[in-house]
């Protein structure tokens, strides 16, 4: 039977003798000390007790457990022997051969010390002292965030050192005489070492640094340093120092509020601007720029980036943000290697690739509504453009509602938009909007789905016209009253089998609409961008925005056969193919949209889906002699370790002075074995046969570690900046001065 030593006697003279160890006066611990175990042996004469067999000994939240227990009243020590383990509150247990406490069991001397840290650390050491704070010291330890290897192997890394100590109230853990092993092999030293203990969420100091070596800026080496400023705040400082070009300094601040937060990443340096020395011989002599041997030129200047958005809640519905893109001339990202297509800085509008946009808006979004206003003003990045002919888009702003209406009579919306464009030259435009709308979904016999619509809209546009040297040439003022009605229907048939469902769905869409006077027709800046597919096809406003109204009358047209199954052999299809037919008046699109005459291109769309392949195709085929215009293809493959993925694009415009398309991007993973893996992709021009950019990776990732070799190269004939290719070497040591734990 299992002895158990309580508040009866027995305890009261472990409680009571460790008492009168005390000064007079001083405090003494208000925890009691439980003692269980499967044997007890109270040697009063020498005042020892002993306990075995399954020994537990507990003093408020710490717990000892071990297989022999060894207690001195009368010093009030504990000594633990066999399978020890010390648990101090609900963290993980600290392991020992044997171990010597004080009777509270909050200082002491182990040996054979093994003990979990939060986030998955560990550290071990063949001496540990604990002191009363809490602080550990430990005497040939070492830490890690690896698994412990059962056969007693080395970890994929770990801090070993003559010292280590673990001090609790500055959370950092210390060493001396430290060197850093891999697979068991010292790979570096240092006399001395410090980084945060796990068990802090975030800690000032020193992040991995990062490694590359480019063709342009040559050897370059980043040292980030993490400077935590409040519980809410925080900045990166990385400075980046290259050999054939000046260091750069990059930032990247964070900082949360009680009602948003901001965040900011940016770089500066002083440098003159270069261009690839092997392209000055192919400069025109008339270019005005003095080059040394290495492609330098001009003086030395301030050159710098900024990305930064914010977000703030006004209310429940409300909110408030900005997003700023600037940078201090057009190459300057991409000479220093910085990615052109910003994360940081993004709003509500996004722009072209090679464009950079800043913009402050108000946003709100109800059950029965959405409503936003932004101001926007636009940058490009491109050589030798005006960005004086790019608009200040100041305000833009739409506000949608649903209005009351009773569920049988259908569903009423409004819509009301502003957009002003100020320009520096050229012109300027304004435009206010006011739009009705009405529908109604209904479900005839025979599962014949109809849905009949009705739109209104009000237009007011005030334009300017300037000549290109910025003199006012005249305006125009006017309004425009606008109407459409229509009608779409669609009439699935499936057939239901055993091993799967055929659906065949027929749909049409009629609508007319109001025809506009050539006085009332707006420069066109918002619907500048129209494809045809099986979405747009029966869009009711197929030009997406407002100043393009498609007048007259039309007919949309197409089919959708899909195949549902349940056997595994048997793949499951989707196709369409539809077209558009204009019943009067002439087409308002241009031919590279494919609504650029009476009959539209054919529209031709599928997907093919088999577990470990799919396939997705849209086509567009010329109306008259079937060419192929456009094809969107997707194909995707996940066989046991490899998988790929392969977007084509080819456009045909068959307009002149639009450039065909014929790109092909593919990516794809290879699992080696459970830790190593292959990463590569590559975005081939098939019209020029230049591969533009290919990357290539070989990744090792395990609990503990992330490390990559990653090879890049591009291919853009921008500003006379020469092919770059470049190898990095990323390596993360979870826990140990990482931003990407996960």
């Amino acid at each position: 039977m299992r002895a158990l030593f309580t508040a009866c006697a027995a305890l009261a003279l472990i409680a009571g003798t460790a008492s009168a160890q005390g000064e007079p006066g001083t405090e003494q611990s208000a925890d009691p000390v439980y003692l269980e175990a499967g044997i007890l042996i109270d040697d009063r004469e020498n005042q020892v007790l002993y306990a075995r067999e399954g020994v537990r000994m507990q003093s408020g939240q710490r717990v000892l457990l071990a297989d022999e227990i060894e207690y001195r009243p009368a010093t009030g020590r504990v000594i633990a022997r066999g399978n020890v383990r010390l648990f101090d509150g609900p963290g993980a247990a600290q392991l020992a051969e044997e171990i010597e406490l004080d009777d509270e069991m909050s200082e002491g001397v182990a040996l054979g010390f093994a003990t979990v840290l939060e986030n998955q650390g560990k550290a071990a050491a063949a001496v540990a002292v604990r002191r009363a704070d809490g602080t550990v010291e430990l005497t040939d330890g070492y830490y890690t965030a690896c698994d412990l290897c059962e056969d007693g192997g080395a970890p994929t890394w770990r801090l070993r050192a003559g010292r280590v100590v673990r001090d609790l109230d500055d959370q950092m853990i210390y060493y001396r005489d430290v060197r850093l092993e891999v697979l068991g092999q010292p790979v570096l030293y240092s006399p001395v070492f410090a980084h945060a203990d796990p068990s802090t969420p975030r800690r000032s100091g020193f992040l991995i640094p990062t490694i590359d070596i480019s063709n342009r800026l040559g050897f370059s080496y980043t040292q980030p340093y993490l400077w935590v400023i409040s519980p809410y705040q925080d900045l990166v400082v990385a400075p980046r120092l290259m050999t054939e070009v000046n260091p750069v300094m990059e930032l990247d601040w964070r900082k949360r509020f009680y009602s948003g937060e901001i965040a900011l990443e940016g770089s500066f340096t002083y440098e003159r601007e270069f261009i690839d020395p092997d392209q000055i011989d192919e400069l025109p002599a008339s270019d005005p720029r003095v080059f040394d041997e290495n492609g330098f030129y001009g003086d030395e200047k301030f050159q710098w980036h900024v990305f930064s958005e914010g977000r703030f809640a006004i209310s429940e519905q409300w909110s408030w943000g900005f997003g700023i893109q600037a940078t201090a001339e057009d190459l300057y990202l991409r000479r220093y290697d910085f990615n052109e297509i910003p994360d940081l800085g993004g709003g509500l509008y996004e722009v072209e690739n090679r464009f950079l946009a800043s913009q402050a808006y108000v946003q709100g979004r109800g059950e029965r509504y959405y409503a936003d206003l932004a101001t926007i003003k636009i940058t490009s990045l491109l050589e030798n453009f005006n960005d004086d002919r790019i608009p200040i888009v100041a305000p833009v702003g739409r506000f949608l509602a649903e209005l009351p209406f009773p569920a049988w009579a259908g569903q009423l919306e409004t819509d009301l938009s502003v957009a002003a464009l100020t320009r520096e030259d050229g012109d300027d435009y304004i435009r206010s909007s006011a739009e009705a709308s009405w529908s109604r979904v209904a479900i005839l016999p025979f599962g014949v789905r109809a849905e009949p619509y009705a739109v209104g809209r009000f237009d007011a546009y005030s334009i300017t016209q300037t000549d290109r040297f910025g003199v006012e040439t005249g305006s125009s003022n006017f309004t425009r009253t606008l109407g459409a009605a229509g009608l779409d229907v669609s009439w699935p048939f499936a057939r239901v089998a055993q091993w799967g469902d055929v659906i065949v769905a027929p749909r049409a869409h009629v609508v007319t609409a109001s025809e506009v006077e050539a006085q009332d027709t707006p420069p066109n800046e918002d619907s500048q961008v129209v494809d045809l597919d099986s979405i747009s096809l029966f869009a009711r406003n197929r030009a997406g925005g407002f100043d393009i109204w498609e007048e007259g009358a039309r007919a949309d047209l197409g089919v959708t056969t899909t195949l549902d199954t349940t056997a595994p052999m048997i793949p499951d299809i989707e196709v369409f193919a539809g077209r558009s037919l204009r019943l009067d008046d002439e087409p308002v699109f241009g031919p590279a949209t494919g609504l650029g005459s009476e009959e539209s291109d054919w529209v031709a769309e599928f997907s093919v889906d088999v577990g470990y392949f799919d396939i997705a195709a849209r086509n567009r085929l010329d109306a008259e002699d079937g060419d192929l215009r456009r094809t969107d293809l997707v194909l995707g493959i996940e066989a046991g370790r490899f998988a790929a993925d392969i977007d084509y694009t080819r456009i045909r415009p068959d307009v002149p002075g639009q450039r065909p398309v014929d790109d092909i991007v593919l990516s794809a993973s290879l699992q080696l074995t459970e830790r190593w893996s292959l990463i590569g992709s590559a975005n081939h021009d098939i019209e020029d046969d230049i591969t533009r950019r290919a990357l290539a990776a070989l990744v090792y990732r395990d609990e503990c570690t992330d490390f990559r070799i990653v090879f890049e190269s591009q291919n853009y004939d921008i500003g006379h900046l020469e092919d770059s290719q470049s190898i990095g070497f990323q390596v993360t040591l979870f826990t140990l001065g990482s931003l990407q734990d996960e």
